[in-house]
Formats: structure tokens, sequence, C-alpha cells
């Protein structure tokens, strides 16, 4: 089995757009381990025309994407 340590939980903005209207992430941060994840969504709101979605990601990406 995989080490669950190595993915980590992000919320991600984004938005439609484009070639075929696919969903792209503009804004993503991790969510720390005190966090909850449904409270985040019903108290934080993205401006019309945003949405957030939450992804699992590896952390090794992160990592390499904050360089």
């Amino acid at each position: 089995p995989a080490d669950l340590g190595q993915f980590a939980l992000c919320d991600v903005v984004g938005r439609p757009g484009g070639g075929g209207g696919a969903w792209q992430g503009e804004h993503l941060r991790e969510v720390g381990d005190w966090e909850r994840p449904l409270v985040l969504q019903e108290l934080w709101k993205p401006k019309a025309g945003w949405s957030r979605r939450f992804e699992i990601r590896r952390r090794q990406d992160l990592d390499r994407a904050g360089d």
C-alpha cells in the first residue's frame, strides 16, 4: 500500500476555460491537518464565475510547483 503521508488534500480555485470549457485551476493551496474542508466550503465562496474543488495531490508535485 502507498504511504498516505505522500498525499495532501488541496483547496483549488478555478473556472471553466480553455478549448472545451474544461475546468482550469488558478490557485492551489494545501489544506492543513487542523482545517475542516466542509467548514471552509461553507464559510468562503469564490467570486462569481469562479468555483472551488478539493483535490488530492502528491506532496512531491506540490514541492516542485513551489520552486
